[in-house]
């Protein structure tokens, strides 16, 4: 028999208090306080909750979100990659949570997992991208492009992001294709001709770089916290890698999440250039457009057979193949004669 939802809540506030006296030197009478599920991404559970301690007789509170693997989902990511690059990028002018602690196998916590501390803010997507919010959306895009300069101009080298895999000019677009091609053959349920030949034209059309930077991956609306037209905190850094910026550029104005209603993609692209100083070449734009699609088609294959192995029973994910009939639709739409 299962455990009740109140039991289960109950074990994972124990573990919590376990798992936080190993971490907080000297801390005693820890407690775990509006422990609650919150929504979050398909790959990662996620829990907010408030932890207060005595310190050297003097009471002390944090706010916090903890992020949990899932069982399976849409994707096939380390957890330990996305806490070391907000904690790197604490501080760097990149708007970030500031990172607690990590359980990186899992020996505390059932599952692997990170604890941030909680930024203030929503991550509501359909209100972002209804008519009546074109001013403060407008506004917020036009942020969004400075936070994108800012990223991909960060002296990554200074950092210490070693756990990211080296890339050059060359071979960057290569190892992103590389890598989603392999997700493909592995989740794939039937042939995909289209899919197949997206990736032999992917492969015979690859950019070089301008530069190389630290990429998001997932940069785009409905993944960070704001208020009002500020954006307080970039989310989901599942995807991070080393690679060509204008990635996350053109990922960012797919039409599922973009905000080309209110700030078209070529003054998103004017502002992004006055800001960081670096070009965004039209015919890279469009090869990282194209690669987008077959991207979240495979994301979506990933979701389905997921759920299709029976290792997750999020419905969510049961027909999530279908998209991506849209989706390969919109490559070949794109494609140049």
């Amino acid at each position: 028999m299962s455990a009740s939802p109140t039991g289960a809540v109950e074990n994972l506030a124990a573990r919590l208090r376990r798992f936080l006296g190993a971490n907080l030197e000297g801390a005693l009478e820890i407690r775990i306080d509006n422990l609650a599920p919150i929504t979050a991404g398909n790959a990662r559970q996620a829990w907010e909750f408030d932890v207060r301690w005595l310190e050297r007789s003097e009471e002390r509170k944090v706010r916090c979100v903890m992020l949990r693997k899932a069982e399976a989902g849409q994707l096939e990511t380390d957890l330990v990659p996305e806490f070391r690059i907000i904690s790197a990028l604490w501080d760097s002018g990149v708007p970030v949570a500031r990172a607690l602690w990590m359980d990186s196998e899992g020996r505390w916590l059932e599952r692997p997992a990170f604890i941030m501390e909680k930024v203030a803010g929503v991550t509501d997507l359909p209100a972002l991208l209804k008519p009546e919010s074109a001013g403060s959306s407008r506004a917020i895009a036009q942020q969004l492009a400075a936070i994108a300069a800012r990223l991909h101009t960060v002296d990554w080298s200074k950092l210490g992001v070693d756990f990211l895999p080296a890339t050059t000019p060359e071979t960057a677009a290569a190892r992103q294709i590389s890598y989603w091609e392999s997700l493909f053959l592995k989740h794939r349920m039937e042939p995909h001709p289209v899919m197949t030949a997206a990736f032999i034209w992917l492969k015979e059309h690859p950019p070089v770089a301008g530069r190389i930077s630290i990429v998001h991956g997932d940069f785009r609306f409905g993944n960070f916290l704001y208020e009002g037209d500020r954006i307080n905190a970039m989310l989901d850094w599942e995807m991070v890698h080393l690679g060509d910026p204008v990635e996350d550029l053109a990922w960012a104005y797919r039409s599922l999440w973009g905000p080309q209603a209110f700030f078209p993609l070529d003054e998103f692209v004017v502002r992004y250039t006055e800001l960081s100083g670096i070009p965004v070449p039209y015919e890279t734009l469009r090869f990282y457009r194209l690669l987008g699609e077959v991207k979240h088609s495979i994301i979506s294959l990933t979701g389905a057979r997921s759920f299709m192995d029976g290792r997750t029973r999020n419905l969510f994910l049961a027909d999530r193949a279908s998209t991506t009939t849209g989706y390969l639709m919109q490559f070949l739409d794109w494609l140049p004669e």
